[in-house]
């Protein structure tokens, strides 16, 4: 077993798994860590927590109300459970002319029809915002390193893969506003700009989102499971979804592993989760695996997060 103090050559750390394996305790102890080296190294700079998981757990994980602006964990900490609907709403107040005159002048809609349209959901915005905004914070520079606390894996799959999903809507579009801008100018006598302006936002910010997913200098993804069948198989899952679209697993949290002691039931659980934890070792044997034991308590306040980070990293 090695260390994660690679993490802390990363611009962007995703940690995805399935739900409850503990990827909010791990998330938050990994920003924690990285925030507290900051500290000792005498360095400037913060680290940004940052939560896309509708059901946001990192509230729980410090025992702290967090909201959907920075908020303060320590001197060197902030954290934020974005709430996307939020973020669609600001998305389309900003754009809402431009896609407005998209639909009606080249889709042909009539205003109504342009409004409804509007206020559906197109597949894959919500996660589509939450990487824009997290590729906005990574080119402020306010913070040294961003760590996403991600929803379950069915979710996290559809985030990394909504750069495409958005890009070939926007190709569709495009096409079709490129076909009619001429004759929006020459007959209609509507200044296409506006739509222009519009797609060519859109278009900059999947591809800042592609190139920041897929950056293996820059950004890391990092997988927490537990030994047991379920978990494992939707692990196997994820890795191979995550190499198909070109991003590398190097380190794997194998948490809740039940401690070796004189109790029957104990033991007869460590032998259960051996099977799985030899399971994981055959399968990957070049990634890197940290083992976590269970805890007898809740990791939740600064504590008992401490206590799961010095493991987590020693």
């Amino acid at each position: 077993m090695t260390n994660l103090t690679s993490l802390e050559n990363k611009r962007l750390i995703f940690v995805g798994g399935k739900g409850g394996v503990g990827k909010s305790s791990t998330s938050s102890a990994i920003a924690l860590h990285l925030s507290e080296r900051i500290t000792q190294s005498g360095q400037h700079g913060k680290i940004l927590l940052f939560s896309t998981d509708p059901a946001h757990s990192i509230s729980d994980s410090f025992s702290i109300k967090i909201g959907e602006i920075p908020t303060r964990i320590t001197d060197t900490l902030d954290a934020i459970e974005v709430d996307v609907n939020q973020l669609m709403y600001e998305f389309k107040g900003e754009h809402k002319n431009a896609i407005q005159e998209l639909l009606t002048k080249s889709a042909n809609l009539d205003e109504k029809e342009a409004e409804r349209a509007i206020e559906l959901a197109i597949p894959g915005i919500d996660e589509f915002m939450s990487l824009v905004k997290i590729s906005t914070l990574i080119d402020s520079n306010t913070y040294k390193t961003i760590c996403v606390d991600t929803a379950p894996t069915g979710h996290t799959l559809k985030l990394l893969s909504t750069p495409n999903i958005v890009n070939n809507w926007l190709i569709f579009f495009s096409g079709l506003h490129n076909r009619y801008k001429g004759i929006m100018r020459t007959f209609i006598g509507t200044d296409p700009k506006n739509i222009d302006g519009f797609i060519k936002t859109l278009s900059d910010n999947v591809y800042r989102s592609y190139k920041l997913t897929t950056d293996k200098e820059q950004t890391e993804f990092l997988i927490v499971t537990i030994p047991d069948l379920m978990a494992i198989e939707e692990t196997k899952r994820l890795i191979i979804n995550l190499y198909s679209s070109g991003i590398k697993v190097n380190n794997i949290v194998v948490n809740n592993i039940q401690p070796n002691n004189d109790c029957v039931f104990c033991q007869a659980r460590r032998n259960h989760q051996n099977r799985y934890i030899n399971a994981i070792n055959i399968m990957y044997p070049d990634i890197n695996k940290i083992y976590m034991p269970l805890f007898s308590t809740d990791v939740n306040g600064l504590n008992h997060l401490r206590a799961f980070e010095n493991i987590l990293f020693s």
